[in-house]
């Protein structure tokens, strides 16, 4: 690869932002980027740098530019001829403007139509300078991660249906049983007085049969006791 291409690596698994430094004494930062270390050494002045420092010190600020993570799976391809880095080193607005250009481009939000590749190439002249994508990414890992959460919706919503089937038809069966418990309570209570009428009735009954024969006896004895007394003396 041209030493003038810079291809980013943004790959699925790769990360795409600066490593933060880590101190590990008072006196020296481990994992300073090359950016720190040469604006320290030539006081930020990036016109004393050498033309290799100063390419270096430029890709560490494109490695520190925000990347939409819609951008997670392409590969960008930066081109930059020495032109360009001649004079983005002596022309600081000019290094802005191509910062600021990538700074878009980098984060771009793609949505769902991500492309596989970005190629910039950015040269000593604005009108020389242009950039575009190719392809289309097949995200299937995307769809069938969507596939996956749409089939689990799915079964997580039957097994609500069962579930409140199941309840429903607990409950049902459980009002069914009290309903015949007090259906056999009240058909027993029914019964019960039922009996409970009829041996009354019965009783009622067996009594007025009993008065009635008593004042049969009754009228029997006094009738017999009128025709006794009726009837003339015997004399012997």
């Amino acid at each position: 690869m041209d030493s003038n291409m810079i291809n980013t690596g943004y790959t699925a698994g790769a990360s795409y932002e600066k490593t933060p430094n880590v101190s590990v004494d008072a006196s020296e930062k481990a994992d300073s980027s090359f950016a720190d270390m040469m604006s320290e050494k030539y006081l930020l002045s990036p016109k004393d740098m050498t033309l290799t420092e100063y390419k270096l010190y430029f890709h560490d600020k494109i490695n520190s530019l925000y990347t939409h993570p819609s951008q997670k799976r392409l590969n960008w391809f930066i081109d930059i001829t020495d032109a360009a880095y001649r004079r983005m080193q002596n022309d600081p607005a000019y290094e802005q403007r191509v910062l600021n250009f990538l700074a878009k481009a980098k984060s771009t939000n793609y949505g769902s139509h991500v492309p596989r590749f970005a190629l910039i190439h950015i040269d000593d002249t604005w009108e020389k300078c242009y950039g575009y994508t190719f392809g289309t990414q097949d995200d299937e890992r995307a769809r069938r991660a969507a596939q996956k959460r749409r089939m689990e919706a799915e079964r997580a919503k039957k097994a609500r249906r069962k579930k409140l089937l199941k309840e429903y038809l607990q409950k049902k069966a459980q009002a069914k049983r009290l309903q015949d418990k007090l259906l056999n309570q009240r058909i027993t209570n029914q019964k019960l007085e039922h009996v409970r009428l009829l041996k009354s009735w019965n009783e009622d009954r067996q009594r007025i049969q009993a008065s009635r024969a008593y004042e049969a006896n009754l009228f029997m004895l006094c009738r017999r006791e009128l025709q006794l007394e009726s009837e003339p003396p015997y004399h012997f």
